[in-house]
């Protein structure tokens, strides 16, 4: 009798169990699927906020930026599959400084971003709803976020920018963490369709693992004694000229070393290729990115010495002549000031300010 009865519980018990489909989720497992629908809200709100805060009518580099996605984070697909730890705590880490920055005490408090506190304190409760499904708590901002007035549209400006980053990055990272639980999930199938191209894309075996490779390219090695060689190229192509006089010809050299190095140095901002920096670079020059900004390291002083050198040996070739010193000095000038620590991220006059 007890063994027929407990043979009759357990069919019951199965019939039960596959009535209901798959075993209910663990309280402490997170649920991606509704981390997915929130990050697409969070990237939709992020979205319709970059279009409409308006970009400050200044140049500013923000020395406290808020936190990003980097390349060691390990948010890539085939490290998710492995490991999501990482870049799940990366993410967490993000969700919570911008939930201190959009909330109703953060910089959008200030006066010169008030008007779009309203949206910015939705987007905070959405980061607070993503800490929540992640299984973290939420901080209580008391203390309001300050910041030098002149400084508050740039702040403001540049923490929106970087969330909309952010955002895609977060939503791509849980929509696939939400596929590797769909049943019939295949790794490549997955990744293809949430990060187009990864696979065709994938860096293998690169000669470095800098997120900006404008950062150090000057440090390489070989590119100093380039540097020299292309100069004194110019200076033999200027010397075969017949009908230029030697003067001439140092005054060119000079004109057109210090025209190439402000146009490839102080003009063009931004960087050639993508990079996984979410817009950090795009408002800067290269001197700007290189060594990240330190000043006084060895290839900003290389490239500080090398024009005041040309300009003694075009004033000693010119014999002091004046115009010829008057126009090489106005060259020389146009690549010093720019190098000095004052005039970082300096725009004057808003020149170049995008």
């Amino acid at each position: 009798m007890n063994s027929s009865l407990l043979l009759i519980l357990y069919v019951a018990l199965s019939a039960l169990s596959s009535a209901n489909g798959a075993p209910a989720r663990a309280a402490s497992e997170v649920n991606f699927a509704e981390c997915k629908a929130l990050s697409l809200k969070l990237n939709e709100m992020a979205r319709d906020l970059y279009n409409t805060v308006e970009s400050p009518e200044f140049s500013s580099i923000i020395d406290d930026p808020p936190v990003s996605i980097r390349p060691i984070d390990s948010c890539d697909p085939q490290s998710l599959q492995s490991n999501r730890e990482t870049c799940q705590s990366r993410i967490i880490l993000a969700l919570k400084n911008y939930t201190r920055i959009f909330n109703e005490n953060g910089v959008f408090k200030n006066s010169a971003c008030s008007k779009w506190r309203e949206r910015a304190n939705k987007v905070a409760n959405v980061t607070g709803d993503l800490l929540c499904m992640l299984k973290e708590t939420v901080e209580p901002v008391h203390a309001p976020l300050t910041a030098v007035d002149w400084y508050d549209s740039a702040l403001c400006w540049d923490s929106v920018e970087r969330l909309y980053s952010f955002s895609i990055i977060s939503a791509r990272v849980f929509s696939f963490l939400a596929s590797t639980e769909a049943p019939g999930f295949e790794m490549k199938q997955s990744a293809e369709t949430l990060f187009p191209g990864y696979f065709a894309r994938m860096n293998v075996g690169v000669a470095h693992s800098e997120v900006n490779p404008n950062t150090r390219v000057m440090n390489s090695r070989g590119i100093w004694l380039a540097y020299l060689l292309l100069t004194t190229a110019l200076h033999v192509v200027l010397l075969s000229i017949p009908f230029l006089s030697v003067p001439v010809v140092w005054t060119l050299t000079n004109v057109i070393h210090n025209l190439a190095m402000y146009l490839f140095l102080h003009t063009v901002k931004g960087t050639p290729f993508e990079t996984p920096d979410q817009g950090k670079a795009r408002l800067l020059t290269h001197w700007e990115q290189m060594d990240y900004g330190v000043q006084f390291t060895a290839s900003r002083k290389f490239l500080t010495i090398s024009p005041i050198i040309l300009h003694i040996l075009a004033s000693f070739y010119t014999k002091y002549d004046t115009t010829h010193f008057l126009v090489n000095t106005c060259s020389l000038l146009s690549v010093l000031l720019p190098k000095l620590p004052q005039f970082h991220g300096v725009r004057l006059f808003g020149i170049n300010k995008y």
